[in-house]
């Protein structure tokens, strides 16, 4: 008798392991599962974060663009107004410069560039002053230069 009480409740303890062992495997189970779904919303956010730099970095050459299309500008108008003897010629140049230069530009950059020229101050083989506006999505900017005949690359 005795050993069949303690039978019985070997058997009740047994049956009380399985269902705790069973309740062990579904929280290891229900754990791996949610590190995986951790594990993959990492992965989703650190591409969203290096798709976001690189987008961020187009932006540091919008800079570097601008420099180059002054640099264009300035050179380009220092060698018409050293090819010039007459002023009022001279600032037809510029305003055609200025309509080459704008169809020239147009596919290859997000920016509109404005070249305009006071005929007052233009002197012809020496320098002029222009007035440079330049429009873009980040930029946006509108300068008076001072170019002068120097300024072209073939003079120097």
């Amino acid at each position: 008798m005795v050993t069949d009480r303690l039978r019985e409740r070997r058997e009740r303890n047994r049956s009380c392991e399985s269902t705790r062992t069973e309740r062990g495997q579904v929280i290891l189970i229900g754990a791996l599962a949610l590190a995986f779904i951790i594990l993959g919303v990492v992965v989703v956010f650190n591409g969203v974060v290096y798709t976001e730099t690189l987008s961020s970095s187009e932006t540091g050459q919008s800079a570097t663009t601008a420099e180059a299309t002054e640099l264009e500008i300035q050179q380009g108008v220092g060698c018409l107004i050293a090819e010039q003897d007459d002023d009022d010629l001279a600032k037809k140049n510029i305003t055609a410069f200025n309509d080459l230069y704008q169809n020239s530009t147009a596919h290859s950059s997000p920016a509109v560039v404005n070249i305009s020229a006071d005929a007052d101050e233009i002197y012809a083989g020496d320098n002029a002053t222009v007035t440079i506006t330049y429009d873009s999505n980040e930029h946006h900017y509108e300068q008076e230069r001072t170019i002068k005949a120097s300024d072209c690359p073939e003079n120097s």
